[in-house]
């Protein structure tokens, strides 16, 4: 099987050597592509001069997760890969990473997305994620953890799931070729969701192999740039997926998943309230704004005529659950 892996880059030059440092080791299993998503300044030459066995290939723009790794999908699959693997850069991966991944691709060919456990980067025994199930009936919330024994076999047994994490996740060429690249609509945030959810819908299976192969430093770009954005995306791409995919069976379904988001939108706006994050709190406001108007892609600084009467209303509510029981904590709605 001819293995490619994606790492993307967005100024985050350390986080990128020490992640390809830990690949490099393995460099004769699997063919390694870096895209730069127009990192400022451009570390292209400096990558390409201390890693000179991956390609290397610059975007003219920020695509976002979503368009870096679409570059290096198509870099791969342009090349014959039959598999890619999408590599967060701010990861390292076991000496045995491309191998236990290419046994597990082998062994569950029904499986066309499959990923590792996810451990901390620090403290590194901690499992960071394992397994996804999206907005089940009952549960809270839109994502619920499905959780992934660790067993130690001679082929890694896989647990099966509705999500794999984008930190890391191996999708098989097929998978692209029938249901296409990640949506780029999305950016930053739920794009991996979205991606895996149609690759159910198209009949195959998705797992998480019983082995912790990668570690994760977590939230680098959003270190750098700051929990605004991160609060803008959430809220924006959440009801971007939910309206592709709310209406799948075992599912809440349309309606209710619309007023179980009306919710959970208030409840991260009211927490960055309480908190004094004023700014976080907006943005929360601003996604929601943008995924009604339905603009997409990465933020913009834009008018947004109905943000007053979202606040006033958010507000108003706020008001209502404060003036309710020992803390009015805005977590009692949710």
């Amino acid at each position: 099987m001819q293995t490619w892996i994606v790492v993307v880059n967005y100024n985050g030059l350390e986080d990128t050597r020490r992640c390809l440092r830990s690949l490099e080791p393995q460099a004769s299993e699997a063919s390694v592509v870096v895209v730069d998503n127009d990192s400022t300044p451009d570390p292209t030459p400096v990558l390409r001069e201390e890693f000179p066995w991956c390609d290397h290939v610059r975007n003219p723009v920020n695509g976002g997760w979503a368009g870096g790794n679409n570059t290096g999908m198509r870099h791969a699959l342009a090349r014959g890969a039959r598999s890619v693997v999408l590599l967060n850069n701010d990861t390292v991966v076991a000496p045995d990473f491309v191998a236990r991944l290419e046994d597990a691709a082998a062994a569950y060919p029904a499986y066309g997305v499959l990923g590792p456990v996810i451990r901390f980067l620090a403290p590194p025994h901690e499992v960071m994620t394992d397994g996804v199930v999206f907005n089940g009936p009952t549960a809270p919330g839109f994502f619920q953890r499905k959780a992934v024994p660790l067993v130690d076999a001679a082929v890694p047994p896989v647990t099966e799931v509705d999500i794999v994490n984008g930190c890391c996740m191996l999708v098989r060429a097929e998978v692209v070729e029938r249901v296409g690249l990640i949506d780029e609509r999305f950016f930053l945030i739920h794009e991996e969701s979205d991606f895996c959810l149609r690759a159910r819908r198209a009949g195959y299976r998705l797992g998480v192999l019983g082995e912790a192969l990668v570690w994760h430093k977590g939230s680098s770009a959003f270190a750098r740039t700051g929990k605004r954005l991160q609060r803008y995306y959430d809220t924006r791409n959440l009801c971007l997926l939910l309206g592709k995919h709310a209406a799948r069976p075992g599912g809440r379904g349309p309606l209710r998943s619309r007023w179980e988001f009306l919710k959970y939108s208030y409840y991260r706006y009211a927490i960055e309230r309480d908190a004094g994050q004023a700014d976080a709190a907006d943005a929360v406001l601003e996604g929601l704004c943008d995924a009604l108007a339905r603009y997409y892609g990465p933020y913009a600084d834009r008018p947004r005529p109905a943000l007053p009467l979202l606040r006033g209303a958010f507000e108003a509510w706020r008001g209502r659950r404060h003036g309710k029981g020992a803390n009015g904590r805005a977590a009692a709605v949710c």
